[in-house]
């Protein structure tokens, strides 16, 4: 009974730190764009999201690289805790690399791209980690009791397609992306990837939140059959 509290435990760890982590980012990212782009519109979709932690251009660049700072140290915290609740390789994996993502984010905030080459670096670790990520994520899925559902599915779909479409428009001698079109700066696919890439991971954590809590109320429930049934 003992391990079973403590699994609830380092399960709520994981739905309310990818929650939050998914809560602060939108929250960052969300506010630094509507300001950026002086209102909603279609065309907010051509801002790169990186350009928005620029302390030069973006007046709301510290609130954009603190949420990435914050929803970074959640992420990472909850990949803590899959570590130790799953025990098989696999989910081992997942949240190695997932810890790998979260620590990129929050490099991505403590270096954001005034910082040019750095931030180059670190953002080309977050784009190969999400890849492996939604890889193993893939793969996870058709492990047997598998938490992944298929809304999680669809997301890692997305991921690795917007990711894949990253690293075919990568420049490998810069660690970096060519600007927009001017001709046609509708069209900006860069800018419209990183924002499926980052809407698909936000939405990603929410679902590996609500999985856990539903998972939560399924052992309960067990729990309470097998207690009543004695």
């Amino acid at each position: 009974m003992t391990d079973r509290v403590r699994n609830y435990d380092l399960h709520l760890v994981i739905v309310f730190m990818s929650l939050a982590a998914a809560a602060i980012c939108s929250f960052g990212v969300g506010s630094a764009l509507i300001v950026q782009a002086d209102g909603i519109s279609l065309d907010m979709l051509m801002i790169r999201p990186d350009t928005l932690g620029n302390y030069m251009s973006s007046s709301f660049a510290v609130v954009f690289n603190l949420s990435l700072l914050a929803g970074g140290s959640c992420f990472l915290l909850a990949m803590v805790a899959v570590f130790n609740i799953f025990p098989d390789l696999l989910s081992r994996y997942i949240a190695i690399i997932g810890g790998m993502v979260g620590l990129s984010i929050v490099l991505m905030g403590v270096f954001p791209i005034n910082f040019l080459d750095l931030h180059r670096k670190v953002s080309t670790v977050y784009l190969f980690s999400s890849i492996a990520l939604h890889c193993f994520c893939l793969i996870d899925y058709f492990k047997p009791r598998s938490t992944m559902t298929k809304r999680m599915l669809t997301l890692s779909i997305i991921s690795l397609c917007s990711g894949f479409v990253l690293l075919m428009l990568l420049d490998w001698s810069l660690l970096d992306f060519n600007e927009c079109s001017v001709d046609f700066p509708q069209y900006c696919v860069v800018s419209l990837s990183m924002w499926s890439l980052t809407q698909a991971n936000i939405l990603w954590c929410i679902c590996l939140g609500l999985s856990l809590l539903n998972a939560i109320k399924m052992q309960q429930n067990h729990l309470y059959q097998l207690v009543e049934s004695r």
